[in-house]
């Protein structure tokens, strides 16, 4: 796919396959066209080339109202939570697509509106314990250190069941031990809930030990993409990262 803005090329013909299951990187210097990526396969971004698929599904432009219903989550490199409301409810926000009941029938209490409560609750209660959340589950957001922050806006994404879970920088701004703690979530999310995982980031180290493939954009064109140990050894993506001149076996150092 390609995208242009003001005559500028934030992407030229870049594909992207995702394998169900997997944990999938995409790289690149500043300015490289990873965060435009993500706002087109997240709808917030009209390929002027292009289509996105989901399974058997193609589109033109994402649906963003749908995007749940379709099985994509997703996290933001800017914290888009509500910091005056607790975890809970926090992460419950992310099952407002589930309320179908109506407004009328919730306010009377309808049954129906009480079991997709009921479920909802059980679902947000559920995904709090799997990420060790359940002891600050009734404090407000804004009070939490950055690091569990990361980690509430994960469980609000993991809770509608993403079969398709896009995160944006989601180890920016962490401690090392946190980056640690949070890569182990990011795997039990892949093998515990069964999402299929798309990152970017931009710590190399990171996303050499977790990803199970590895794309590299740079300017805007993808450069390299496969496994982290062929990533690593590519010339190409060595002159992206340190704009220097490679030996043949010269490597990324991380």
């Amino acid at each position: 796919m390609s995208l242009t803005f003001g005559g500028v090329a934030a992407l030229l013909d870049v594909d992207l396959h995702v394998a169900e299951g997997e944990i999938r990187a995409v790289i690149g210097p500043n300015g490289a066209g990873k965060s435009s990526l993500l706002n087109i396969v997240s709808g917030l971004y009209r390929p002027d080339q292009g289509e996105v698929w989901f399974g058997d599904r193609s589109f033109r432009e994402v649906p963003t109202s749908k995007l749940a219903t379709h099985g994509v989550a997703r996290t933001f490199q800017n914290l888009a939570l509500f910091k005056g409301l607790s975890v809970f409810d926090n992460v419950l926000m992310g099952l407002a697509h589930r309320v179908r009941a109506g407004l009328l029938r919730q306010i009377v209490g309808s049954p129906l509106a009480r079991r997709i409560e009921a479920e909802n609750r059980a679902a947000a209660e559920e995904v709090i314990s799997f990420l060790h959340l359940s002891e600050v589950q009734d404090r407000m957001v804004g009070t939490l250190p950055y690091g569990l922050q990361k980690r509430v806006e994960l469980a609000r994404a993991l809770v509608v069941r993403p079969k398709l879970l896009l995160l944006d920088e989601p180890f920016a701004g962490v401690t090392v031990t946190e980056k640690q703690e949070l890569s182990q979530h990011v795997r039990n999310a892949r093998d515990s809930f069964g999402a299929t995982i798309v990152l970017i980031e931009h710590d190399i180290g990171v996303v050499m030990e977790l990803s199970d493939r590895v794309a590299v954009l740079d300017y805007g064109r993808k450069i390299a993409d496969g496994t982290p140990d062929q990533v690593r050894a590519d010339p190409a993506v060595i002159d992206a990262y340190l704009g220097v001149a490679h030996e043949d076996d010269t490597e990324l150092a991380i």
